[in-house]
């Protein structure tokens, strides 16, 4: 440091030092996650974040730029276009998704006239949802970079691969009663 000053006292501007080698960016990301993973308290839990995060991150930005989506109201729309007639409830109950977000999700995609409300034929207690057409369109719109996406991120594992670790997940699913906890 007193080198430097120096140095700059004597020619009016700072040297660089030379610090040696600095990896680049990728070097640098490749080494601070192998050190989280490493010994990793969650391996499996990070591992899973980790693929979420960057697998879905891209996406929601892409549909809150350009369809005017949050990630709350895709899950509505793609809960209902696998199973239609559901309420807000079922669809907490099936993604994991707090309440009080999937309620604002379908107050908006009802405002923005991609879904409607109904009573339920079998049970006029009930409110149901529906997609519109316009819902139906802005999902058929979407759901392309979400297939594209996935395919990008499996590509590294071969087909057997792939049905295995769907398995794994379906198995870890099923049996969710034992470890999922609403919030």
């Amino acid at each position: 440091m007193a080198g430097r000053a120096a140095a700059k006292r004597r020619t009016g501007k700072t040297e660089e030092l030379n610090v040696g080698w600095q990896p680049g960016e990728r070097v640098l990301h490749g080494l601070l996650l192998e050190a989280i993973l490493r010994d990793n308290p969650i391996p499996v839990a990070y591992r899973m974040n980790y693929i979420a995060n960057f697998y879905v991150g891209p996406l929601v930005a892409m549909m809150e730029k350009s369809f005017k989506l949050t990630r709350s109201e895709w899950i509505v729309l793609f809960c209902l276009t696998r199973q239609p007639r559901l309420n807000a409830q079922q669809i907490s109950t099936v993604t994991g998704r707090p309440k009080t977000s999937i309620a604002s999700a379908v107050k908006l995609l009802q405002k923005k006239g991609l879904i409607t409300r109904k009573t339920d034929i079998a049970d006029s207690r009930r409110q149901v949802l529906h997609l519109s057409e316009s819902g139906q369109r802005t999902y058929a719109a979407i759901i392309k970079s979400f297939v594209e996406r996935e395919k990008e991120m499996l590509q590294t594992l071969d087909p057997g691969e792939r049905r295995e670790l769907v398995r794994l997940f379906g198995k870890i699913i099923a049996a969710a009663d034992a470890w999922a906890k609403p919030y």
